[in-house]
């Protein structure tokens, strides 16, 4: 429901979830050595537009569990929570984060998957990574949400949103006269790459992730 707050964002305490081998979100991080994660994105066949905020009928709040089963896209998802959980402010993603092809973008999304599995937007964020090294910081735009008890977070990442987001060419070339299209294998790397979630100080840190 709604709530009434003196100030925002109110105060919270920063905890991070890290990305894990396997899909996971986890409250440790990778253990060295661990290989990187990779999808292909490719322009001919731009990852979807799946919810956010957009004025139109698809944008809002949407199932995506169709999006995070995609090839190209990378989902993480944390343990059930063993009790409600209160985000107040922007969540962050942290991402090493390398490709084949310098002229990319990256999309990412934080998501509420229920305990029947239905996967639902929360919170996203796109970057184009052009002038970026290999440390990338993501802020996502802010929200007010709770994540019930029994439900778990979710990250996405994917290397667009089209047509949310005019898709990268991969090439360099102005989105609107460019004629070619070159694809793009993104690698994220573990040990550094986390979520970093406010959390409302009157909750506890509890079964965020494994």
């Amino acid at each position: 429901g709604w709530r009434s707050m003196t100030d925002w964002p109110p105060p919270t305490s920063e905890h991070a979830l890290y990305l894990q081998p396997g899909g996971r979100l986890a409250e440790t991080p990778a253990p060295p050595g661990a290989q990187p994660a990779t999808f292909l994105y490719d322009p001919a066949d731009p990852t979807p537009t799946v919810g956010g905020r957009m004025l139109s009928p698809e944008g809002g709040y949407h199932a995506d569990n169709r999006l995070a089963q995609r090839d190209d896209v990378l989902s993480f998802t944390g343990d059930a929570l063993s009790e409600d959980l209160c985000v107040h402010g922007n969540p962050v993603v942290d991402l090493r984060h390398t490709s084949d092809n310098p002229h990319v973008d990256v999309f990412v999304r934080v998501s509420e998957v229920d305990a029947d599995g239905k996967s639902r937007n929360v919170s996203d964020a796109y970057r184009r990574l052009s002038d970026a090294g290999d440390t990338v910081q993501v802020e996502l735009d802010a929200i007010a949400h709770r994540f019930r008890a029994g439900s778990r977070i979710r990250v996405l990442i994917a290397g667009g949103s089209h047509p949310r987001y005019a898709r990268n060419l991969g090439t360099g070339e102005p989105v609107a006269t460019g004629e070619q299209l070159k694809t793009a294998t993104h690698a994220v790397h573990f040990g550094d790459s986390r979520l970093l979630l406010p959390i409302a100080r009157s909750h506890g840190v509890v079964g965020l992730g494994g």
